[in-house]
């Protein structure tokens, strides 16, 4: 029998930007399954692939010894076909300024917590960048919601990069994933606390001063007590600014930020974060738009068979602030790759609802326009 055929994708879906891209490269090194991305990044402000898309590619190659035909800079189409399957590892990836850390770890994690053994990661790059989750965001929203799925994510952070020059630093501890109860987010509950993080970095002090205080002040107006945490962090070779209101409810956990750049009003940045918090408290979901998104691929996972408590139908429900291109981008690319059921209730930057489960379990996967 000859070489499979190459899942083909098409990477301009969603909003032009790298999530088909990710998801793909995450998915074949789990399966083993070849795959073709064309049009990358089509209808973005920067087609082709991105410096920081390369070394992603490079990284999951070194992973699963792929092959690699198109890894060059602006190109608009890459193949990749694994050769083994990936094994723990520890690795240390310096994205060569501000590509975002973050992301490449929500990229590399999947296929290592299902290699068997611990891997480590450090992740040099931008680590509070505004496009995409910061460190903070993933330490204190995603990994705890992840780890109820069954992947487990110790992170720490070695040095701050904010945009533009990046330069930071982050470690990443990823356990071997394993079985855990079938997970239900469909209801939040009670807002049990409220915590203000304000983290700064290359700058006064006073910084995370006023950030704190406009936050607080921000959320006393919407009725929400809080706690403030001022957060200095090491950045020798950038300064910025984050924001993250972290609340706390009877079944979820959530967090909505903003960051900040060096002579930009603090004030301002607050009230940003505290007005999503307020559009988020004013719905009903249970899961923000981002960890929506993010939750897509674990559970995907979960569902297929490869995290699955014996006896137990492996079933991921949650709804969500707003069904974005990026969640239904990566609903798509994962059913390409698993053979999974993913159900997705509601208009585009509505609220919704989402539903993973193996194949066969009833739910109807509801087309989207604009998905």
């Amino acid at each position: 029998m000859g070489e499979p055929l190459p899942i083909v994708i098409d990477g301009s879906l969603g909003e032009g930007g790298g999530q088909a891209l990710r998801t793909a490269l995450s998915l074949s090194a789990v399966t083993g399954r070849p795959f073709a991305i064309h049009r990358i990044r089509a209808g973005g402000p920067r087609p082709g692939l991105q410096p920081q898309d390369l070394h992603a590619v490079r990284a999951v190659a070194g992973l699963c010894g792929a092959e690699v035909d198109g890894a060059e800079p602006g190109s608009a189409r890459l193949e990749l076909r694994p050769g083994r399957p990936v094994a723990a590892a520890s690795l240390d990836v310096d994205l060569g300024g501000a590509g975002s850390a973050p992301l490449l770890l929500q990229t590399l994690c999947w296929p290592l917590a299902l290699a068997g053994g611990t891997s480590r990661l450090t992740l040099r790059g931008g680590t509070h960048l505004r496009r995409g989750p910061t460190f903070h965001d993933l330490a204190m929203v995603w990994a705890p919601a992840v780890a109820r799925l069954g992947f487990g994510v110790e992170l720490g952070l070695q040095e701050a990069g904010f945009a533009p020059e990046g330069g930071g630093a982050m470690t990443a501890e990823i356990r071997p994933a394993h079985p855990m109860p079938p997970l239900d987010l469909r209801q939040r509950g009670m807002l049990r606390e409220a915590e203000v993080l304000a983290v700064v970095g290359g700058l006064p002090f006073e910084v995370a001063e006023r950030l704190a205080l406009g936050a607080l002040r921000r959320l006393r107006d919407i009725g929400v007590a809080a706690e403030a945490t001022r957060m200095p962090v090491p950045a020798r070779r950038s300064s910025g600014f984050q924001v993250l209101v972290a609340a706390q409810f009877d079944r979820t956990r959530g967090g909505h930020g903003a960051v900040g750049e060096k002579g930009e009003p603090p004030d301002r940045v607050a009230e940003a974060a505290v007005r999503a918090f307020d559009r988020f408290l004013r719905g009903g979901a249970a899961v923000d738009r981002f960890l929506g998104e993010q939750l897509l691929l674990p559970a995907a996972l979960a569902a297929s068979g490869r995290v699955a408590l014996p006896g137990l139908v492996p079933v991921t429900r949650y709804t969500v602030a707003a069904v974005t291109r990026r969640l239904t981008t990566t609903a798509e690319v994962i059913r390409r790759f698993l053979d999974v059921e993913i159900a997705v209730v509601g208009g585009e930057e509505s609220e919704g609802e989402v539903r993973i489960q193996p194949p066969g379990g009833g739910a109807e996967v509801v087309a989207l326009r604009g998905g």
